[in-house]
């Protein structure tokens, strides 16, 4: 596995006000003053009854999304993060944006953070998830982004092979992946950081109760990333 340095503050990108720590919540807590960006953070103006919201507990979109938004804000705090939140809507409640209008949204607010690090979604299973990942690869097809830390989503991930085919799926489209280990950052794995993590997903009681447990076995399983970038600009690098 190769390693990396990285120094430049994190930019986070979320699908949903839950994935980010879910999925990079110990890497958050280890590098504080990270930006999680979440894009389906959008509220219906007209209320809408959903079987998830119901089982987290919400009567309708309006309650659930107030609420959701409420325990973002204080797990990302517990990270020392800071939240910025897309006006789009949850799957669940209205069709999908397409890529190209996610990725200006994402591309207008990264430029706002002059020197920060993209770490975006791998895509996996979720058609939520698979939009925002279509939106960064717009953004690398159009040479708005030509490198950023790919991280694998908690819960989604544990479906068979899919992240080892969604990385097959990116050298398919021409880019490199590498697979960074602990000396990426060290603290990332620390006892301190790993604690920080578990408080911040207890403070997502409504999608843990939606789950229907405490906290899914897969959100403390180690979190993975790899550096994405075209593969013909490594190999310029490497000569």
């Amino acid at each position: 596995m190769a390693s990396a340095s990285v120094v430049a503050p994190l930019f986070v990108v979320s699908p949903h006000l839950d994935d980010a720590v879910f999925s990079c919540g110990s890497l958050l807590a280890a590098r504080r003053g990270a930006v999680v960006c979440t894009v389906f953070a959008g509220t219906p103006a007209n209320a809408v009854h959903r079987p998830w919201d119901e089982a987290a507990g919400f009567e309708d979109s309006t309650q659930a999304m107030h609420a959701r938004t409420l325990e973002d804000e204080h797990a990302l705090a517990l990270c020392g993060a800071h939240g910025v939140r897309l006006a789009f809507f949850d799957g669940q409640y209205a069709p999908l944006p397409n890529a190209q209008t996610v990725a200006r949204a994402i591309a207008a607010e990264l430029a706002r953070w002059p020197g920060a690090t993209p770490v975006v979604p791998l895509g996996l299973r979720h058609p939520d998830h698979r939009c925002v990942a279509d939106a960064w690869l717009a953004l690398f097809r159009a040479r708005g982004m030509t490198s950023c830390i790919v991280y694998e989503e908690a819960i989604h991930r544990t479906a068979r092979d899919l992240t080892d085919q969604r990385l097959a799926d990116l050298a398919n489209m021409g880019l490199s992946t590498e697979r960074l280990d602990e000396a990426w950052c060290p603290a990332r794995t620390s006892a301190r950081a790993q604690h920080t993590k578990r408080l911040s997903v207890q403070a997502y009681a409504s999608q843990l109760r939606a789950f229907g447990t405490r906290i899914p076995a897969d959100l403390g399983a180690p979190e993975r990333y790899w550096r994405v970038e075209w593969a013909s600009q490594l190999a310029l690098k490497q000569t």
